[in-house]
């Protein structure tokens, strides 16, 4: 299965506030989609906004805020299910 690098591009745009991991992800998957929807599983976070302040929407769905590609590293498996590997908890 191919091994996905997720690489976050501006953290500085609040959308981040809805996430807990704001680095780099490294994450076995079939396809981009579903690296990037196990990413969003493992890190996603509920945010409070303030009224007309505006929603928060998580960032690892985002191609303009999450870059995606795929990757051969011999540190990591690529026979497994969908899973992240990088970082390890």
């Amino acid at each position: 299965m191919p091994l996905w690098k997720l690489t976050p591009i501006d953290l500085y745009d609040p959308n981040w506030q809805s996430s807990s991991h704001r680095c780099a992800a490294v994450v076995r998957a079939p396809d981009e989609n579903a690296a990037r929807a196990a990413a969003a599983q493992a890190f996603d976070v509920a945010t409070r906004f303030p009224p007309r302040g505006g929603a928060k929407f998580p960032p690892w769905h985002s191609p303009a805020l999450v870059k995606a590609e795929p990757i051969e590293d011999p540190r990591y498996k690529a026979e497994g299910p969908t899973e992240i590997l990088d970082p390890v908890f």
